[in-house]
């Protein structure tokens, strides 16, 4: 990796290595181009051109394979002629140097500030044909775009004009109108990120992601969109959103109207999308948090307490409905201290304790019990 220390801008766009980092990312790449980026901190604007210009040449030419478009790249630099004598060869990829010779230097800097503008005339006058199917695409806006692009490893917090908030994870990207202009408020996402949006119940707040759509209208939730995955997830820490897929028949009167449609999450909550199969699995959260306010939260203190208003208390606590027969649990009596455990940890000991069992459907808990024996 130490040949991509002094890369310029254009020297970074026709690198196959970069490329395919940049378009078909793994863990492998990931790992060995996070870390180098890490390592060289100079170079962060050089590496977020390169891949905003990488990204934009395979947005607008969606049809074009990468074989191709590195075919493209060598015919526009120029060749070096197979008889050319004495080509100089670069150790690490035994590859001829191009800009060995000056001359070709200066056609490739010439060709790149071309192709750049020509990059920058297309996105700012063609239409995303991906997005075609979305009421009023950001693109259509009369604002300028803003794109953010998180190179490290630390999470990176981007100000909406709004005033919501977007923590985008490493390597996360994120497009978004620098003002909303109109009756909804746009970002598309690639990666992960925290969004803590300000509430605006007449623009609702939508999170474009891998073929899911979430909508909002003021809440704090986590999307996992990342490209090499068929998952996409949506975890809600506050408020209440919904999701549909973009291929849903029903797309146009779910976003246009100000309601929550779709599937429709609560705290504690996630959605489990897979796009392959267009399918929505419900869930809860991995470690369910409690979320009344903290002058609110009660003490999980109880003696010889109804299983039945024990749940209810937790239910309450966590935001999360659990479904239980109060009949059957009423004279199944406990007593415990449960403050410092996690819910699964409660919900374990409760059933042990009553002779229950419970599991998760549709994100919520479902408690299965035949009463007690004594």
């Amino acid at each position: 990796m130490d040949r991509y220390k002094d890369f310029t801008v254009e020297d970074f766009v026709w690198d196959t290595f970069f490329r395919q980092w940049v378009l078909s990312p793994t863990r492998e790449t990931e790992d060995t181009w996070e870390g180098w980026i890490e390592n060289n901190a100079d170079a962060h604007e050089k590496v977020w051109q390169a891949r905003s210009i990488v990204l934009s040449l395979r947005l607008n030419e969606p049809e074009i394979s990468d074989p191709e478009i590195t075919h493209i790249v060598e015919q526009t630099i120029g060749r070096i002629d197979a008889s050319a004598k004495y080509p100089s060869f670069d150790e690490t990829t035994r590859q001829p140097k191009v800009y060995r010779f000056p001359w070709l230097r200066i056609a490739a800097s010439i060709t790149f500030l071309l192709i750049s503008g020509w990059i920058i005339y297309s996105l700012s006058t063609k239409k995303d044909t991906r997005k075609i199917s979305f009421a009023k695409p950001i693109q259509e806006q009369e604002s300028s775009i803003t794109e953010k692009w998180n190179p490290s490893m630390k999470p990176m917090t981007v100000l909406l004009e709004d005033g919501s908030k977007v923590t985008i994870a490493a390597n996360g990207r994120i497009r978004y109108a620098n003002k909303f202009v109109a009756a909804r408020r746009e970002v598309f996402l690639e990666g992960e990120a925290f969004f803590d949006i300000a509430k605006d119940p007449e623009r609702p707040f939508f999170v474009y992601s891998n073929g899911l759509i979430t909508k909002v209208l003021g809440t704090s939730f986590t999307i996992k969109a990342y490209g090499n995955s068929n998952e996409v997830t949506v975890e809600v820490k506050t408020g209440r959103v919904s999701v549909f897929a973009e291929s849903d028949p029903e797309l146009e009167q779910k976003t246009s109207g100000r309601e929550l449609q779709g599937v429709v999450l609560n705290p504690n909550q996630k959605i489990i999308y897979s796009r392959e199969e267009i399918r929505m699995v419900k869930t809860l959260v991995e470690k369910p948090e409690i979320v009344v306010p903290k002058a609110e939260i009660p003490q999980f203190e109880f003696e010889d307490t109804p299983a039945s208003e024990v749940f209810e208390k937790i239910g309450k606590a966590y935001g999360i409905e659990i479904r239980y027969d109060a009949e059957m649990l009423k004279d199944c009596p406990l007593t415990a201290t449960l403050d410092n455990q996690t819910l699964h940890e409660k919900l374990f000991i409760i059933c042990q304790a009553v002779e229950a069992s419970y599991e998760i459907l549709d994100g919520q808990i479902v408690i299965h019990s035949r009463g007690c024996k004594n």
